[in-house]
């Protein structure tokens, strides 16, 4: 009795397939029968990376093989194409969209990512802002993640950030008929000058840092400075609120001129406030008040001599008496009354420097 007959399988066979490599099946399990004698059935994937691109591109050869009692055997083998078009995915909590002041910009995150085959090859990260007005811009956070097989994915955060807008404007007065004023003038020395002026209410009377009343109606004006900081994403904003008047009033005699540097230190320089022309308004009277609005000397007849400004708080009791003024901004008020009775007011700031 010689047996020479292969067994054969009695199970549908496996189609060849193409698959992710995330998804890969399990071996199907296979049924057989032989003429004479019982069967095994074994089967082995063989992985073959010839044409491989990257990690997760494969071919895998699954091979059945079935033997009978006398070592009859017969085989059928499986092509499984296996591929990764699959790109990474964020595991970190990211919120897309939020809002917030421009002081409270969150610090960029540590985000986590994942890939299911062929591992995380390159992370791309970007921002750019937008801007909406002088007040509000839009900040985009952009990662760019891509796997070993080129599947990239994108995951961004857009951030609405608001500017906190100035507490303090400036007042400032001017009269239609004036020549044109620098703006920077107005500003503290201290405030860089690398900044942008913008004209809020659009009177056409602003060129660079120049303000020329002439070209204007009379009426209020809103000018802002804005200065752009360096590793800083809040801006500096300063607003001056223009009052361009008719109060033009030119008397022959005296022009009044207020020099308001004041660097009371004894160098014969500015060391008081000096009001060019007040000598022919002798009917005056100047107030002087600090950042918080503390008024820190005030006379009647100031004369540039006997009565002057020289730095020293001569105010109410909310500053002591006599005592040295820190350097800084403060607001002055002077009044007068010319010689055909008229009253005038002029106001603005000045800066103490020791």
């Amino acid at each position: 009795i010689i047996d020479t007959t292969n067994p054969v399988f009695t199970s549908e066979l496996p189609q060849n397939i193409s698959v992710s490599c995330d998804a890969v099946p399990n071996p199907v399990i296979m049924t057989g029968t032989d003429n004479c004698s019982d069967v095994t059935i074994n089967v082995l994937d063989a992985i073959d990376r010839q044409e491989s691109q990257c990690e997760g591109e494969y071919i895998i050869n699954r091979t059945w093989t079935i033997t009978d009692g006398c070592n009859n055997s017969s085989s059928y083998t499986q092509i499984i194409t296996v591929f990764d078009n699959t790109p990474p995915t964020l595991t970190t909590q990211l919120n897309s969209q939020i809002s917030v002041l421009c002081s409270e910009i969150p610090e960029v995150p540590e985000l986590i990512f994942t890939d299911n085959c062929s591992g995380i090859n390159e992370i791309n990260y970007s921002e750019t802002s937008n801007v909406v007005s002088i007040y509000e811009y839009v900040l985009i956070r952009e990662w760019i993640v891509s796997d070993n097989c080129g599947n990239e994915a994108n995951f961004s955060q857009t951030i609405n950030v608001s500017v906190e807008k100035t507490s303090d404007a400036i007042p400032f007065a001017i009269c239609i008929e004036e020549n044109p004023i620098d703006l920077f003038t107005i500003l503290d020395d201290s405030i860089p000058t690398t900044g942008e002026w913008q004209e809020i209410t659009n009177s056409g009377g602003l060129n660079g840092n120049i303000f020329n009343p002439n070209n204007v109606t009379l009426g209020n004006y809103t000018i802002q400075y804005v200065v752009a900081l360096e590793d800083n994403s809040c801006p500096m904003i300063y607003e001056i609120y223009l009052n361009v008047n008719d109060d033009c009033i030119v008397l022959a005699a005296c022009d009044i001129t207020v020099y308001n540097a004041v660097s009371p230190n004894d160098d014969s320089s500015n060391d008081f406030l000096f009001i060019d022309g007040i000598e022919c308004y002798p009917n005056n009277s100047i107030e002087i008040y600090n950042r918080w609005g503390i008024l820190v000397y005030e006379e009647t007849g100031y004369n540039n001599s006997l009565k002057s400004f020289k730095g020293v708080s001569e105010g109410r009791n909310t500053v002591n008496r006599n005592e040295l003024l820190p350097d800084g901004t403060y607001f002055y008020i002077l009044k007068y009354t010319d010689e055909e009775n008229k009253k005038h007011d002029r106001s603005g700031y000045l800066y103490l420097n020791r």
